[in-house]
């Protein structure tokens, strides 16, 4: 904020306040933070600046690298506990099949598979909110909002680096992700969770197609 006087005929008046636009320049961390507090201020600024497009990308590819490395630690630990067989119900649960447990080729390949994912999940999530949220509820963004919103809402996935902290994180981002439909979105919290509930179901169907795909092709 930048106090400034006119001159106005010759004569200076009263200050008046002017609030810059924000570069996006301040620290990703001091950001994480803020959205992880669901901050609204700060939702509504990453909404409209553009400059934090590349924070929002730094932040999913930070958390859900502490997420996998959480993840893996917290795998060896069960399997020396209760060995392999834990991991393969949990699979069996989820209904995933073959799909690689957290300890199979290692910490690195986990992280790096966990990052992709996450890169293409973060796109294709903003793909499909903005187009739920804008059509269907008739709210007003565009894909590059939504990309900055709903990166800044998986500042909470950095607790998964803890072992077993991962469905609390999950949860947390869960909730953040509303937050920032709602803000990226100016509408309801019910108009949020719709979107929320419909970009979900549409994300599931993705992923079932892929499958059925791999499984044909393989």
């Amino acid at each position: 904020m930048r106090s400034v006087r006119h001159l106005v005929n010759g004569s200076r008046i009263a200050n008046t306040s002017i609030v810059w636009p924000s570069s996006g320049r301040e620290p990703v961390i001091r950001n994480m933070i803020r959205a992880a507090a669901l901050d609204l201020e700060f939702y509504n600024r990453a909404e409209h600046t553009t400059g934090l497009t590349r924070q929002a990308f730094v932040v999913v590819v930070l958390a859900n690298a502490l997420a996998a490395v959480g993840s893996w630690i917290g795998y060896e630990n069960t399997q020396d506990v209760f060995g392999a067989d834990i991991w393969e119900s949990i699979r069996g649960w989820l209904g995933i099949g073959d799909f690689p447990m957290p300890g199979e080729g290692g910490i690195f390949v986990m992280v790096g598979v966990g990052i992709l994912l996450a890169i293409i999940g973060w796109i294709v999530w903003a793909v499909i909110t903005w187009w739920i949220g804008g059509r269907i509820f008739k709210g007003t963004t565009d894909v590059g909002e939504m990309l900055r919103v709903l990166g800044f809402a998986q500042a909470p996935r950095v607790i998964g680096v803890i072992p077993f902290l991962g469905p609390v994180a999950a949860v947390w981002v869960l909730v953040a992700s509303v937050v920032a439909i709602r803000e990226g979105l100016d509408f309801s919290t019910g108009r949020a969770i719709g979107t929320a509930i419909g970009g979900w179901l549409v994300w599931f169907a993705l992923q079932q197609l892929v499958e059925i795909l791999i499984a044909a092709i393989f």
